[in-house]
């Protein structure tokens, strides 16, 4: 009775190890559910776009067995969605956008989250940030601008949304590198900038690319400038500032980072999601329609990315008077 007993001891124990270890191995298979995407900002601004272009490629692709679902929370210069987010540590099934507002947010102390309190997926593109003043300004190339603002200081408006935000950064770095000041106005969104700069309210505004070529190609602004290394493939008669003497470059991100702690195993599969859709034809094409230049980074190199830039950002809202007080 004894031997029995023993036997069915072992044959339990094998057939826990063949069928409930297995099991319980593919029931960690991830993803078992949709990986939501958290947007930082309303509906149909340029992270919104990012965020659901790319989840329809997944699914089209069927790039990962679950689909990725598109949530916006907006508000607090994104920090209710960075906190939101970074609340979820060690759940890989979320993630979120993370641009420039992503450092800059936390660093004007304006969310108690901060860089620490994620796990960096995965980089995918840049902006290159645009000057467009309206078509009949008097303003006719950066010097212009320059010239009139070496003599009228703080006289020459430009429209953003908010301090600390990308255009807010470019304002900055035309004052650093020509010695002016400029007069920026704060505006509710991107769409109350163009308006104001249609209107003739404000002398300039600076937009990514995709946004400002649109008015550009309807004939509603000139560009002056594009804040890149280099001019753009899709607007080659744009010079960069630097061609204009202004030592000002600028690129925004566009990434993703889902909360600290994740699963190695879920960081890997969705890097390798990340790096699967940044060659599809979806991909490509979202960046040619919106002007943005092609940049994967995985979560090590975006990771390392967002360390520099933390310190950079650290450094110009310094300068800006917009540090967090610590």
């Amino acid at each position: 009775m004894k031997s029995l007993s023993r036997l069915s001891l072992l044959l339990s124990v094998v057939a826990f190890i063949a069928f409930g270890a297995g099991n319980a191995l593919g029931a960690s298979k991830f993803p078992e559910k949709p990986v939501t995407v958290i947007v930082h900002a309303g509906a149909g601004g340029g992270s919104d776009i990012f965020a659901r272009t790319m989840a329809a490629a997944f699914e089209k692709g069927k790039i990962l067995p679950q689909p990725l679902v598109v949530e916006n929370k907006p508000g607090g210069s994104g920090g209710i969605a960075f906190a939101y987010v970074a609340g979820k540590k060690k759940d890989p099934y979320y993630m979120v956008t993370a641009v420039t507002s992503f450092l800059t947010t936390p660093l004007m102390g304006l969310t108690p989250v901060s860089l620490k309190d994620f796990t960096p997926i995965a980089n995918l593109a840049f902006d290159e940030y645009m000057l467009m003043v309206n078509p009949n300004s008097k303003h006719k190339s950066v010097k212009d601008i320059i010239d009139f603002a070496k003599a009228n200081p703080k006289k020459i408006t430009v429209g953003g949304t908010q301090l600390g935000s990308s255009d807010s950064i470019c304002a900055y770095l035309i004052e650093k590198a020509a010695g002016v000041q400029l007069n920026y106005v704060v505006f509710n969104g991107g769409g109350e900038v163009n308006a104001a700069l249609l209107g003739g309210h404000i002398d300039m505004a600076v937009a990514n690319p995709g946004e400002a070529l649109e008015l550009y190609k309807a004939g509603k602004v000139r560009i002056l400038g594009v804040f890149a290394e280099k001019r753009l493939a899709g607007a080659p008669d744009v010079p960069t500032m630097k061609e204009q003497g202004i030592n000002a470059t600028y690129v925004q991100n566009r990434g993703l980072c889902a909360p600290l702690d994740i699963p190695a195993d879920a960081r890997k599969v969705l890097e390798e999601a990340m790096l699967k859709y940044s060659k599809t034809a979806e991909f490509k094409k979202y960046c040619k329609d919106n002007m943005l230049s092609e940049a994967y980074m995985d979560g090590a190199a975006f990771g390392k990315f967002l360390e520099e830039w933390n310190v950079k950002y650290a450094a110009i809202l310094k300068d800006m008077n917009l540090l967090k007080k610590k």
